[in-house]
């Protein structure tokens, strides 16, 4: 304590002369940057201590009435990491929703392609299989429309959580990443700002071997 005295003494002192004698050579930025620098450290300090105090909790875990979530996949078109997707929405839960948004040509394709390669395989199991929701969007808007739909299923089932599951292309090289995955980064950022304890936001990624 005394070495930290004598040290922060000696550097109020120490500012102080230069605020004096370099005042109008700039020296007067010191006098805004400290307290600004000051505040700011309080402020993370008090938000620090907000949520420490918010997500605290001595309440033991409740296992009683737990459900499998209702999952949805969003869907833009069949492909490996569609099916890798599927697979492990299934593996969360019977009730999988594939969530398709657009219209014509490309979504009548996918129709057909979702009833001979999901729907009719888990039938030959004696399984339901995962139903195909299309959501028809102008302007080729995407992203809201599904964050919409997630909101909707999450408000009509009050007692069930609501998963995101969000299939991903991984490319091994760092530089080639940004091509992909652009729509599912800001989904992740809506579903996040939007949501709430309910809405649950899983990756299924899907590594590129290329």
């Amino acid at each position: 304590m005394l070495f930290n005295g004598l040290g922060a003494t000696a550097t109020a002192i120490t500012v102080g002369v230069v605020l004096v004698a370099k005042f109008a050579e700039g020296a007067w930025i010191t006098v805004l940057l400290i307290p600004s620098l000051v505040v700011l450290m309080t402020r993370v300090k008090r938000h620090y201590r907000r949520v420490g105090a918010e997500i605290a909790s001595a309440e033991p875990l409740d296992p009683v009435e737990m459900r499998a979530p209702i999952v949805v996949v969003p869907v833009d078109g069949w492909s490996e990491v569609t099916r890798h997707g599927l697979r492990v929405a299934l593996s969360l839960s019977s009730e999988v929703i594939g969530l398709h948004v657009g219209s014509g040509k490309q979504t009548d394709e996918l129709q057909t392609k979702w009833r001979k390669l999901v729907e009719e395989p888990m039938l030959d199991l004696g399984l339901i299989g995962p139903r195909l929701a299309v959501v028809k969007s102008p302007y080729r808007f995407v992203i809201n429309p599904i964050v919409k739909y997630v909101l909707y299923l999450e408000r009509t089932n009050p007692r069930r959580q609501i998963a995101v599951m969000i299939p991903e292309m991984v490319e091994r090289h760092w530089f080639l990443q940004i091509l992909h995955n652009q729509r599912g980064s800001v989904l992740k950022a809506l579903l996040y700002l939007k949501g709430n304890q309910r809405i649950i936001v899983i990756n299924a990624p899907w590594y590129l071997k290329s």
